[in-house]
C-alpha cells in the first residue's frame, strides 16, 4: 500500500501558455499605437528608446512562451503515458549544500537528481517537502519523465 507524497499540478500551464502567446501577438498588433502613446503622451523627462523597452518586453514574453510550451510538451508526454515508472528501496543518498540543496538518490537502478533551484518548479525537488521522507533503505514508487540525461519526479509515492 503506498500514499501519494508528490504529484505535479500543471493545470495551470497551458493557459499560461496561451495568455503569453496572446500578449505577444498583441504586442506586435499594437506596436504602433504604443509607440505613439509612449513618445507624445508620456511626460517623463529622459525616456528610454522605444524599441529597446519594446524588445525587452516582448522578449520576456517569447521567453514566457517557450518555457511554458516545454511544460505543456512535458504535461502531454505524461498525459499520453509516455513516461516510466520504478518501485524499490532508496539507496545511495548524496547531499550537497552550495548555494541551494541537491539531492540525488538510485532506486532499483534508476539514478535520480534534483536541485531547489535547478530543477522547474513542476517537479519534485524536495524544495517544501518533508527532509525525512527521502531516506535510505524507504520504499517508494516513482514516476518520471526522461529529459536528456535527468529523470524528472512528478509523482512519488511512499510505502506506508
Amino acid at each position: 500500500m503506498y500514499e501519494l507524497y508528490f504529484q505535479s499540478d500543471f493545470m495551470g500551464t497551458k493557459i499560461g501558455f496561451y495568455l503569453t502567446l496572446v500578449c505577444s501577438v498583441l504586442l506586435i498588433l499594437c506596436c504602433p499605437k504604443i509607440k505613439y502613446w509612449y513618445e507624445n503622451k508620456l511626460q517623463f523627462e529622459k525616456k528610454v528608446n522605444f524599441w529597446f523597452g519594446f524588445l525587452f518586453v516582448f522578449g520576456f514574453f517569447v521567453m514566457q512562451s517557450l518555457s511554458f510550451y516545454g511544460l505543456v510538451l512535458k504535461s502531454n508526454g505524461i498525459d499520453s503515458g509516455n513516461y516510466s515508472t520504478v518501485e524499490g528501496a532508496i539507496e545511495d543518498i548524496q547531499i550537497v549544500e552550495r548555494n541551494s540543496r541537491e539531492e540525488a538518490f538510485t532506486v532499483d537502478g534508476v539514478r535520480f537528481k534534483y536541485n531547489d533551484y535547478g530543477t522547474e518548479n513542476s517537479f519534485f525537488a524536495n524544495r517544501k517537502h518533508d527532509s525525512d521522507t527521502i531516506q535510505e533503505g524507504r520504499v517508494v514508487k516513482i514516476a518520471y519523465l526522461r529529459e536528456g540525461n535527468e529523470n524528472l519526479i512528478f509523482e512519488l509515492s511512499v510505502r506506508k
